[in-house]
Order: C-alpha cells, then sequence, then structure tokens
C-alpha cells in the first residue's frame, strides 16, 4: 500500500524565453537583403491539474523540482522558434498551494481544474522588428524573457461532504465499506487506517462522498497519535458522523465519545459548529437491553445515538435516512 502524504514542498522553474534572431536576408540577386532575424519562443509553464486519479502527493516526496521546457531561438526569414512544452502536474482534488509566505495561491476543488503556477518568459523580438528608417541594419535583437521561478508549499483537505470520525478502531472503516462498497483496509487493531479512505454513498437520485478519518486519540490535536494532520480533512466536510465504539458500561461509552468531541474542540478548526450524528457502533457486540441503556444514559444528556452494526447491517438503513436528510438541510 502507498503511504500517504498530505504535505509536500516544491520548487518551480518556468522555461525561459528563446531570444530572438540577429539575421539578414541572403538571397541570390539581393544584395542589401534586409533584416530577418524571427521571434524567439515562448517558455513553457507550469500549470497544477487536479485528478481522481491521484490519490495522494507521495510522489512528490522525492521528485521536489520542476522545470518546464525553454523556448527555442529564433530564426531567419521571420522564423519564430518552437515554444517550449508545457509541463503538467497532477494533483489529487483538494490539494491546496500556498507560496513560501503560506499565502493561499489556489485550490483546486474539482475534477480536472487547472492552475498556471509559474508562467514561461516570452520569447525576445528578432532584429527584423527593430529596423526603420534611421536603422535599416539593426545588429541587435532581444533576449528571451525568464520563466518565473518559485516554491509552493503543498497541503491535501480531502473533499468529501460527510467525514468519519472516532477513536481508533471504532469502526469507521467498516461502517464505510457498508455504506459504499469502498474497498478499505479492514482489521481489529488500532491504526487501522493510515490515509483517509473516500468512498460514495449512492442513491436513486445523489451521490454523497464520504471520507473515513484516521482515529484520534487524547491528545491528537496537540499532535499525538496519527489524528493531527489529518483534522484538516475534517475542516472540508459539511456533516460529521461520530462513531463510539459499544461498551457494557455506559461511563466507558461516555468517555469515548467525550475523548474525540474534547480533539475536535481543541483543533484549529471549527468542528464542532458542524451537524453531527453520534452513532453506536458495533452494536452486534451488545445485547438488546445494554443497548437501550446506552441509549437512554446518552438521552439524558441530551445527546441522540443511534445504534449501528456493519456485521449486522443493524441501523443502517435508518443512518442512510438519515445522512440524505441532513444532507438536504445543510
Amino acid at each position: 500500500m502507498k503511504q500517504f502524504l498530505d504535505k509536500a514542498t516544491l520548487t518551480l522553474k518556468a522555461g525561459d524565453g528563446g531570444p530572438g534572431a540577429t539575421s539578414f536576408r541572403r538571397e541570390k540577386f539581393v544584395p542589401m537583403g534586409g533584416p530577418d532575424g524571427g521571434k524567439g519562443g515562448d517558455g513553457g509553464s507550469i500549470i497544477f491539474k487536479a485528478t481522481h486519479k491521484v490519490q495522494s502527493l507521495i510522489d512528490l516526496k522525492t521528485n521536489t523540482v520542476y522545470k518546464a521546457e525553454n523556448g527555442k531561438q529564433g530564426m531567419g526569414k521571420k522564423k519564430s522558434g518552437t515554444s517550449g512544452c508545457d509541463l503538467i502536474v497532477n494533483l489529487p482534488i483538494g490539494t491546496q498551494i500556498y507560496d513560501e509566505h503560506n499565502q493561499l495561491l489556489h485550490d483546486l476543488t474539482k475534477q480536472d481544474e487547472t492552475f498556471m503556477v509559474a508562467r514561461g518568459g516570452k520569447g525576445g523580438q528578432g532584429n527584423s522588428v527593430f529596423s526603420s528608417s534611421v536603422n535599416r541594419a539593426p545588429q541587435h535583437s532581444q533576449p528571451g524573457m525568464p520563466g518565473e521561478q518559485l516554491t509552493v508549499c503543498l497541503e491535501l483537505r480531502l473533499i468529501a461532504e460527510i467525514g468519519l470520525i472516532g477513536l481508533p478502531n471504532a469502526g469507521k472503516s467498516s461502517l464505510l465499506k457498508i455504506l459504499t462498497h469502498a474497498n478499505t483496509n479492514i482489521a481489529d487493531y488500532p491504526f487501522t487506517t493510515l490515509h483517509p479512505n473516500l468512498g460514495t454513498l449512492k442513491t436513486d437520485d445523489r451521490e454523497i462522498i464520504l471520507a473515513d478519518i484516521p482515529g484520534l486519540i487524547k491528545g491528537a490535536s496537540h499532535g499525538k497519535g496519527l489524528g493531527a494532520d489529518f483534522l484538516r480533512h475534517i475542516d472540508r466536510t459539511r456533516i460529521l458522523i461520530h462513531l463510539v465504539p459499544a461498551d457494557p458500561s455506559p461511563d466507558v461509552v461516555w468517555e469515548y465519545y467525550q475523548t474525540t468531541l474534547h480533539e475536535l474542540e481543541e483543533s484549529s478548526y471549527s468542528l464542532l459548529e458542524k451537524p453531527s450524528i453520534i452513532l453506536l457502533s458495533k452494536a452486534d457486540l451488545i445485547d438488546s437491553d445494554t443497548e437501550n441503556t446506552l441509549i437512554s444514559f446518552f438521552n439524558q444528556k441530551q445527546v441522540a445515538l443511534l445504534p449501528v452494526s456493519a456485521f449486522t447491517n443493524h441501523g443502517i438503513s435508518s443512518l442512510i435516512h438519515l445522512i440524505l436528510s441532513m444532507s438536504q438541510e445543510s
């Protein structure tokens, strides 16, 4: 499995413009041929393009320098030099582009969206354009202009309408798979999800993108565990589905819920303001009496709790209806 990387720093150099030509006509029976130097070709630009075919910035981890092609020199007979080819760099949808001063340059949020991040230099004029009544044989042409050069920082924030959050091993990957048939890595140990997974919940008239955000642990908002770097992905979502794993003890389940809630509160994003659905996940591990006790316990604390099980499909239909209703309202 490819490692997930959601930040990268690149050095970019657009192509230089080609120099103009200093040339004079050399034709039979034309002893005093005039200037005919052509224009240099423009340098290639560097263009970022968003595509669903790329899921992470991992390929940029080792390849951090990008150079576009220079324009070719102008030629005689007023022929222009060939322009350099643009360099297109494919990036995941959701990539934000910052300059070295941390100013946002662009946010790639749509399939096939492009952004010219470094413009190629203009080609220099040939000596033919400098001919005049005063100077009929100009001996000079222009050099090409240099292409733009800069350092950019890329940050990937997934584009998803709904984010699945919760402690490690809360059942997010299993729920995503049952809702969207996404091919996620599932096992019964913490930190199964090492990078956000995306899936699409398809209904008769809608497609809703969900993201399984890596498990948050206590202190994640301050850099602990895997969740620290991925809180930014939750910021893109409109609705949060908060998974709280089932346990016979109401106090334990409430503590699970409070731990994740605290990390959302401590993050630098306004995550608690988002509409949310609170799920009692892995409900197949407890009996119906315990389930009702947990629901009542949360209700007393003004929190609605919906029991679900990705293993038995318990509550999944109700969850889908709730997702559709909330997504239309938000």
